[in-house]
């Protein structure tokens, strides 16, 4: 097989994986997607657990408030009781300093109460704006999940219609060219590149003048200096698949 049908396969293979190319980055893209939006959702209910958790805690202590707020208050009936029973001037003073105290109480056990309930409500209206959030994620998360694998369907079917040949094509080839072709497609996302006024397209970098005779003269399949593609002109693929056709023949 000459040089230049070597050359217009590699051309070919380099169409296919070039059509390829995208297909393949929507098919890694569209896992991510899913997957940040999985961790997302994962991260909202691991919020919400924790919110309803405070929540928990705050209400039992608020709780916890209330009944030592009742035990203070009964304290100070008791004391007031007690006072009325006093007989002496110091019994009324030791009523007074009860009283006094547990006055005191109250007000700190009441204040206490006051904070945890601004806490609750707080917490309360946050909890109610993320499992709003999470419920509307969550559905976001079931509705891309659904709509990736069906695109991802769609886009194995494309890709192999879209290989469809590519061995027949790559048989017509080197099998130590084919390797390094491969090679650098999957560095640089193409393992060929075209020729056009003496420029590589792939680089845009100048080709040796030497080295474009021999591209010119179909003498042999050279590769960039810079990047390393394999070179090619466009009149060479003008017509390629008679010129495949011929060279299976």
């Amino acid at each position: 097989m000459s040089v230049r049908e070597q050359m217009v396969a590699l051309a070919k293979l380099g169409r296919i994986d070039a059509s390829t190319h995208e297909l393949d980055r929507e098919l890694k893209e569209i896992p991510k997607e899913v997957a940040s939006l999985r961790e997302a959702v994962s991260l909202l209910e691991g919020l919400l657990s924790k919110e309803r958790n405070d929540l928990e805690q705050a209400q039992t202590l608020r709780s916890t408030q209330e009944t030592l707020i009742k035990e203070a208050q009964d304290a100070i009936s008791r004391s007031k009781a007690k006072g009325a029973k006093a007989k002496t001037a110091r019994e009324a003073e030791a009523v007074e300093r009860e009283l006094e105290s547990g006055r005191r109480t109250v007000k700190d056990r009441e204040l206490e109460r006051d904070k945890l309930g601004a806490a609750i409500e707080q917490v309360q209206k946050s909890l109610s704006q993320h499992e709003t959030e999470f419920l509307g994620l969550r559905e976001v998360l079931t509705q891309k999940d659904a709509e990736g694998q069906v695109r991802i369907a769609e886009l194995n079917a494309l890709r192999d219609q879209a290989l469809t040949g590519r061995d027949a094509i790559t048989a017509l080839v080197p099998k130590d060219i084919v390797r390094r072709y491969d090679a650098f497609r999957l560095r640089k996302g193409s393992g060929v590149a075209e020729v056009r006024d003496g420029i590589c397209l792939g680089c845009r970098v100048a080709v040796r003048p030497q080295q474009h005779i021999v591209i010119q003269r179909e003498q042999a399949i050279e590769q960039c200096a810079q990047c390393q593609r394999y070179l090619y002109l466009a009149s060479w693929v003008a017509d390629d698949a008679q010129t495949l056709e011929a060279g299976e023949r």
